[in-house]
């Protein structure tokens, strides 16, 4: 009776299942990709797809949040890929996509958390809210070159810039204002670098605020990015003046090789001041304050500097003409003195003709005697050298006019006239000392 009642029972709890309705699929579905798939470089930018499906339709469009991942650049961006249609077990589900766009700044695995969509759905509004999968990421590490401080990562980098004014006619107190452009193809606006204004003398340097902003095609889709930096300077001083050029390093994103781009080196003249703006300013516009501004120019003072300096000339020309051939006296004493010949003997040292070596010797020997040293090499050896000395001599002597029998050095001749030289100067100083005491009996 027992086995009766339960098989009674499992028929009717077997009826009852088979009446229940089939479970209602899922009113939307998530896909969370990245695009394109592959490891990632540190300081890259890729997408982050986000599919969102639907068997009946959005009545609004989906809300997405603002995320945030440590170690990375996140952000959502305004690009619409488009309209989704696909096939799910025979059923035909419609959806959405939305982009994330972000840029790893640590390497290693990253995670981007499940984070949550809500969406109102078919002609009843119904709210729902779906969570999404975690996504995983693998980022290699950036080496960067030597030089390179900050990576960049793109597909195109474009640096120009522009300098006003452009005509070039520029004095104290003038401004020159340099923008430069950076424009990167592949990469946010917020991953590219600072362009560094160096402080130059002469110039006061006031730096503007970056502009920042994201290019999009017609579409809404992320191109790159652009940064925009403007620095004034103020001219101080007259005279010459370079800005440094601007180079900026990036990786390729397609080759992975390193490149540069910059901008030329801008060079500029200043000059006193300005042309249109006199120094010495009268509120009336006649002949006199005509007369100031073009003093106060540069021609003006030009002129007034030349004036002074032919005046000087023609009322000190006596003295001018004096000092003149004072100073041509002494140039052609120095050129002349015994010293210099003596250099020119010493650099004969290695000589290998004798006409040269004597003819060298004969002049040094002249000027020497000018200061009261002897006025042959022969009275040189007898007063100042040794017999060696007289035998070098002679037998550079007899190469000349003799027979050439005799073997001559021209280093052993320079030495033994180097050290009756010595002798000489030695006994000059001897000779010019004065006396540490006063005479015993000086004269009344």
């Amino acid at each position: 009776m027992r086995a009766w009642l339960l098989c009674l029972l499992w028929l009717l709890a077997a009826v009852a299942h088979a009446d229940e309705p089939a479970p209602a699929s899922p009113p939307m579905r998530v896909r969370v990709h990245q695009e394109p798939a592959g490891s990632l470089m540190q300081g890259e930018t890729t997408r982050i797809v986000v599919d969102m499906l639907t068997p009946d339709f959005f009545t609004d469009a989906p809300v997405l949040p603002e995320l945030h991942v440590d170690g990375a650049y996140l952000s959502l961006s305004d690009e619409t890929p488009g309209h989704l249609v696909e096939t799910v077990d025979g059923q035909t589900w419609s959806g959405v996509s939305r982009t994330y766009l972000i840029t790893p700044l640590m390497s290693g695995p990253m995670e981007i958390p499940s984070f949550e969509i809500t969406a109102r759905i078919g002609a009843g509004r119904t709210p729902v809210a779906v969570q999404t999968p975690p996504l995983a990421l693998q980022v290699q590490a950036l080496i960067l070159p030597a030089g390179v401080t900050e990576g960049l990562i793109a597909d195109t980098v474009k640096v120009t810039q522009t300098v006003t004014p452009e005509d070039g006619s520029l004095h104290v107190g003038d401004t020159v204002t340099r923008r430069v452009e950076i424009s990167a193809e592949g990469a946010p606006a917020m991953m590219l670098p600072p362009t560094v204004f160096a402080p130059v003398d002469g110039l006061t340097l006031y730096a503007a605020s970056p502009v920042t902003r994201d290019a999009v095609d017609n579409h809404g889709g992320f191109v790159g990015g652009s940064r925009v930096d403007t620095a004034s300077y103020v001219i101080d001083h007259r005279g010459r003046y370079t800005l440094p050029p601007v180079t900026v390093r990036w990786m390729d994103s397609r080759t992975r090789e390193w490149r540069q781009s910059k901008v030329p080196a801008v060079h500029f003249h200043a000059w006193w001041g300005s042309t249109d703006k006199p120094r010495f300013a009268l509120p009336q516009r006649g002949f006199m304050p005509r007369l100031i501004e073009w003093l106060s120019s540069d021609t003006g003072i030009a002129v007034i500097v030349l004036a002074i300096w032919a005046w000087l000339a023609w009322h000190f020309r006596d003295a001018c003409l004096r000092y003149w051939y004072q100073w041509k006296a002494w140039r052609y004493r120095r050129r002349h003195a015994e010293s210099v010949a003596f250099r020119a003997v010493r650099r004969q040292r290695h000589a290998a003709s004798a006409a040269v070596l004597a003819s060298v010797v004969d002049d040094w020997v002249r000027r020497a005697a000018e200061d009261g040293a002897p006025d042959s090499v022969a009275a040189w050896a007898v007063r100042y050298g040794d017999v060696s000395l007289q035998a070098h001599w002679n037998a550079l002597q007899d190469a000349l006019y003799g027979q050439g029998a005799s073997t001559w050095l021209a280093s052993d001749l320079v030495d033994g006239l180097t050290d009756a030289r010595r002798r000489w100067k030695r006994g000059m100083r001897r000779w010019q000392r004065r006396p540490a005491l006063p005479p015993l009996n000086p004269a009344p």
